[in-house]
């Protein structure tokens, strides 16, 4: 029989994350939900959020929160995927230390006992899981580990008992994972090997490509003010593996058209227990906007090139193309819908750069993109005060080192 007062417990906390920390929410919704009496904590394996209900009964809102955000913290970081043959224990101990610092830096509760060292921030769990088995910090220092509560401690012979009694009623159901003994010396959630194979997230139907997920989640929170400054970091981080100019141009756009949640519609999954939580909808790339800098130090190769890349993602995701010539002011703006690809560029102006009037522009004409790309040489430092509502991406020409102070950016090789 399910703990009904737990599983409330873990839909409301995830409900929670969802208006106070997006960006975990957006990842933790990816995870199916399922209690196990027989781990001490919390487990995930990059598609469960497994919880002990007697733990997750005794942790207050707040601490439960930390968890839920620890937990997805996890397979975001690919920890999953990356133990090899490193011991268990230890990988979930240099795991905890890895990510915990991010946890706290963006102001969420962790349940007592989580491990943290300053020294450890910005490291990777390899490198920290190297140093544990150097025999260093052996010892922990007290400031290592938050001091454990009586109370947040989980009931384990009540835990073996329940365990016991609910066998029968399982009998014939999947079984539980292998526990690990101390498998979570953190008290925060688990992390277990990747079990492979095809395996679902909530609203989705094949395996969660993390990556993906992660930069679609900042995304989202960053257009939300609510991205913390340790978050960036690891998104930057994130995306640093060398693709060609193409390939995330390409991904920048697929992003502005993925689908999403959505309040709008309730998840009818949850709707027999009371709670309102946003359904996955697929969203419309509806416009588009592409802004040209005609300053003159744009090659005609790296337009053509730049106009062939775009008309192929358009062919993709069908959208209207505003396209707007821009060096000092917005000398001219095409339309191109659909049937109007392949897009031909043709540059008016040639005077000097000011970022401003494109944006200014969008607002005067009352478009609303779905996102903006800037082809820019970065020569030039008089940008908008503020950034704007929707997603941004420079892609920079000339081989120009310099970055702009809001938007993502790529350069074009």
């Amino acid at each position: 029989m399910k703990d009904k007062k737990a599983f409330n417990k873990i839909i409301k906390a995830r409900a929670s994350l969802v208006i106070r920390h997006p960006f975990f929410a957006s990842l933790a919704l990816r995870l199916n939900v399922r209690e196990d009496y027989s781990c001490r904590t919390a487990w995930t394996d990059g598609k469960i959020f497994a919880y002990n209900p007697h733990y997750v009964n005794i942790l207050s809102s707040e601490k439960l929160e930390g968890m839920a955000a620890h937990v997805v913290m996890h397979p975001a970081c690919n920890h999953h995927r990356r133990r090899q043959k490193r011991d268990h224990k230890t990988w979930n101990k240099a795991c905890d230390y890895a990510i915990n610092w991010i946890l706290l830096d963006a102001d969420l509760t962790l349940p007592d006992g989580y491990l943290y060292l300053d020294e450890y921030r910005g490291k990777t769990a390899e490198s920290v899981y190297e140093i544990l088995c150097q025999g260093k910090n052996d010892e922990e220092p007290d400031e290592t580990r938050q001091d454990i509560n009586e109370d947040d401690k989980p009931d384990q012979e009540n835990s073996d008992n329940d365990a016991e009694q609910t066998a029968g009623d399982n009998e014939g159901a999947e079984p539980d994972d292998e526990p690990t003994p101390d498998g979570d010396p953190g008290l925060s959630g688990e992390i277990r090997d990747d079990p492979g194979g095809s395996g679902v997230g909530d609203g989705a139907g094949d395996e969660v490509d993390w990556d993906e997920a992660v930069i679609q989640a900042a995304v989202n929170a960053r257009g939300m003010g609510k991205l913390p400054a340790g978050l960036e970091l690891f998104v930057e981080n994130k995306g640093c593996p060398r693709l060609c100019w193409q390939e995330l141009l390409a991904r920048f756009i697929e992003k502005s058209a993925r689908s999403d949640y959505s309040w709008l519609t309730p998840n009818r999954r949850y709707i027999h227990l009371g709670l309102y939580f946003p359904s996955l909808k697929n969203s419309e790339l509806n416009e588009i906007v592409i802004a040209v800098d005609t300053s003159g130090s744009i090659t005609p190769a790296e337009l053509a090139g730049f106009a062939a890349e775009i008309s192929g993602i358009m062919e993709q995701y069908p959208a209207t193309v505003h396209l707007l010539y821009c060096d000092a002011k917005v000398a001219r703006h095409d339309t191109f819908q659909r049937c109007d690809l392949p897009i031909e560029i043709k540059p008016e102006g040639g005077g000097g750069t000011d970022y401003r009037p494109v944006f200014t522009y969008i607002d005067q004409a009352g478009i609303t993109p779905a996102c903006l790309l800037y082809l820019t040489d970065m020569e030039c430092n008089r940008f908008p005060d503020s950034p704007p509502y929707y997603p941004l991406l420079w892609v920079k020409t000339g081989g120009s080192s310099r970055e702009p102070p809001f938007g993502e950016a790529v350069l074009m090789d």
